[in-house]
């Protein structure tokens, strides 16, 4: 596809900035574009497990910590989990919209990546890291901390959210062969099987390493 073709659907901004990062050149600024829309594409096995097995483990945790699989009832009255009610509020008005029962299952899967990253976070690290830690069985005791999860978490929170948002990928600081291995490890902490699931699956590291050349 020509360079003006690219810059009528995709804008002359976008284009811009790819084009800025090749000296001008847009041939090269092209492949790059075209690179970037593959290893997105590639990123999405091990976002997709981590968000899933994340989301599913936290819900687990909860149920058995509070005795019941709607567990947000009981931090209704805890205003340091106002932030979490009210995104779960928003969440049972959604599935509602749809016609659709807002079950615990139906909950958990339409809360986002932001709200499960958060329960990491220092002001909730009394009321829920004994319990989420668990989630890491296979996480070396000596990372096992909360300051250290959270910011592996978060740094995939972004990079899921940069590649939802289709944004450039190509020259991330941390760079992407950073960002991925964060994911891949926080993957391993939960259960080394989906690790190895996930090295079956994953294109990125080919991918980064045709680009690269």
């Amino acid at each position: 596809m020509d360079w003006e073709t690219m810059e009528r659907h995709f804008s002359r901004a976008r284009m811009a900035r790819y084009c800025a990062q090749r000296g001008g050149c847009r041939v090269l600024a092209a492949k790059d574009y075209r690179a970037n829309l593959l290893i997105a594409g590639g990123l999405m096995p091990v976002l997709q497990i981590l968000e899933v097995a994340l989301r599913n483990g936290i819900a687990a945790r909860l149920t058995e910590k509070y005795g019941r699989s709607d567990w947000w009832i009981n931090w209704e009255s805890n205003p340091s989990f106002s932030a979490q009610v009210r995104d779960i509020a928003v969440a049972r008005q959604q599935i509602r919209r749809r016609g659709e029962h807002d079950l615990p299952d139906k909950i958990v899967a339409e809360l986002t990546f932001g709200f499960w990253s958060a329960l990491f976070n220092a002001k909730l690290q009394g009321y829920l890291w004994k319990d989420l830690r668990l989630i890491f069985p296979h996480c070396p005791k000596a990372v096992r901390k909360r300051h250290e999860v959270s910011l592996v978490l978060n740094q995939m929170r972004v990079l899921r959210n940069r590649v939802f948002h289709h944004e450039p990928l190509l020259w991330l600081r941390p760079t992407l062969t950073e960002q991925h291995g964060l994911g891949r490890q926080a993957v391993e902490w939960i259960d080394p099987q989906l690790a190895s699931w996930l090295d079956e699956l994953d294109t990125v590291p080919s991918l980064l390493t045709t680009t690269a050349n």
